[in-house]
């Protein structure tokens, strides 16, 4: 079955008109042009359409279905049409972002539902990753556009900071850990418990724990696993400020206080393709980090 635009709006304003007349001068056509539309959209569906016996046009059964459908044609095809103007207007088809999974998320979500209001037509795809394994991903993916704590150098592409993100060495107030009140715990109190790292962590970051060598200690894949995992009660480990806010505040989550460093700051950069390279989409997103 082959059924046109053109037959799909034909079946439409007569519908909606009630005559060929009025529908053939709604769409700018002669008389006998639209006749012709809906007695083809007849053959080839192999369905009478429409009721002539009265003044009127009124649709058969199989008409209510048959213009159920064709009105969907329209509508899809206006939607593509819309999709190709903003392509030809300089929105890309597809962008991928690559980001650390330490960073928040939720800045993220906020510049893609910005985006989701423009009804724009790019396809967008979000990998998270850790450490080097940002760089990685970017490389393989043959991604746009990627947010990163670590300086990536050997990559001569442009990129804007982002506000810095802090972490903290923490444990849950009624752990061992956080509940000595000997001053600042020595390394080897803090070798003898279980320490929680993310997966991608053994980059050296600067981070007090890096020297250590911890007598039981085991990986997850991310942040929010981490924090489940420390209020659990079952280790201690770095987490970004973003994510325990609430828990520092009712002190439920208690910074460790040792003989090593139990703060660190980092400094995320959102890297991207060349400006002249970029579409709308990569250009909005860039806007909304410099903003944020």
């Amino acid at each position: 079955m082959n059924i046109t635009i053109d037959q799909a709006k034909a079946f439409d304003a007569v519908v909606r008109h009630g005559t060929f007349q009025k529908a053939a001068e709604s769409l700018n056509k002669g008389h006998s042009a639209v006749m012709y539309l809906i007695k083809t959209l007849e053959e080839e569906t192999q369905l009478t359409l429409l009721d002539r016996s009265g003044y009127r046009n009124r649709l058969t059964g199989h008409g209510e279905v048959v213009l159920t459908h064709c009105r969907q044609i329209l509508v899809t095809k206006d939607e593509l049409d819309q999709i190709c103007q903003k392509l030809k207007g300089g929105w890309e088809p597809s962008l991928k972002l690559v980001y650390d999974g330490v960073i928040d998320f939720d800045r993220i979500c906020e510049a893609l539902l910005k985006l989701n209001d423009s009804q724009i037509p790019t396809k967008i795809k979000i990998l998270a990753a850790y450490l080097s394994e940002v760089e990685t991903a970017f490389t393989e993916e043959e991604a746009d556009m990627m947010l990163t704590i670590l300086p990536i150098e050997e990559m001569n592409i442009p990129f804007i900071k982002l506000q810095p993100l802090r972490m903290f060495l923490v444990a849950r107030e009624d752990h061992a850990l956080a509940k000595s009140r000997n001053g600042r715990m020595s390394v080897s109190v803090l070798n003898n418990h279980t320490y929680i790292s993310v997966r991608g962590a053994s980059v050296q970051l600067g981070l007090g724990t890096e020297q250590l060598e911890f007598s039981s200690s085991f990986l997850v894949n991310d942040f929010y696993m981490k924090k489940q995992a420390i209020m659990k009660r079952l280790g201690y480990g770095w987490l970004p400020e973003y994510l325990i806010q609430k828990e520092l505040a009712d002190r439920s989550i208690r910074v460790l206080q040792t003989g090593i460093i139990n703060e660190h700051t980092f400094h995320p950069r959102l890297y991207h393709r060349g400006i002249d390279t970029i579409g709308n989409t990569a250009e909005q997103l860039l806007e909304h980090f410099k903003t944020c």
